[in-house]
């Protein structure tokens, strides 16, 4: 998506969700009177927002967002003034979601682009142990292609040679917080290799996942 069309939607979705508020809004008062739904509303869309806009792009909302529940409720409920701040506090709270995620994605994007570009076998499975990617160089040691790996279960393709139910064990300590690398011997079940392999934990927007780097025997 190129930047004129981000920003078009941008301010597309910015002008339907503050709309939208208000109709809301509105259409509650004629019902149901006093009750005022604009502050949530508002919240609920910041945190909207925050998850598919940058933190700069939440930062604009915020007042918007603050000043429309403001006079959406001003004659209407008690406090208006706090109830708006309450808004903006939460955009605030979303700008740091927004900026936390952003940098995920940024390191993830950069670590998927390092591993492309490493000659060394890998292989990368999540906490269920499911293979999601995995190197051209470890689809020849394994004798199988990309399309039959992806989606398999990574204890499917591998004999531990310590038992496989250590090997289950330390694979689930690397989801662990502040867990560390390990090496374990693995023979696989599609080819005559063995493998010493090294796992280590990496964090993508997703989740933790785990990178096998093969080294064959």
């Amino acid at each position: 998506m190129n930047s004129k069309h981000h920003f078009g939607m941008y301010l597309l979705t910015l002008a339907g969700s503050l709309l939208c508020v208000a109709v809301i809004e509105q259409g509650i008062a004629v019902i149901l009177g006093e009750l005022t739904l604009a502050p949530p509303l508002s919240i609920i869309a910041l945190g909207l927002f925050a998850a598919f806009y940058s933190w700069r792009e939440v930062m604009v909302a915020i007042p918007l967002f603050a000043a429309l529940s403001y006079f959406l409720i001003l004659d209407s409920a008690r406090f208006p003034t706090i109830r708006a701040i309450s808004v903006f506090l939460a955009g605030i709270l979303a700008m740091w979601a927004a900026y936390q995620r952003v940098k995920l994605v940024l390191h993830a994007r950069e670590v998927e682009a390092i591993l492309k570009n490493i000659g060394l076998p890998w292989i990368l499975s999540d906490e269920s142990g499911n293979v999601s990617q995995i190197s051209p160089r470890a689809q020849e040691l394994l004798s199988l292609e990309a399309s039959l790996i992806l989606g398999l279960s990574y204890f499917s393709i591998f004999s531990p040679m310590e038992g496989k139910g250590e090997l289950i064990r330390r694979y689930l300590d690397l989801f662990a917080p502040q867990a560390v690398p390990i090496h374990v011997s693995l023979a696989s079940k599609t080819s005559d290799r063995r493998f010493r392999a090294a796992l280590s934990p990496l964090e993508f927007p997703g989740g933790k996942r785990v990178l096998t780097i093969l080294d064959p025997q």
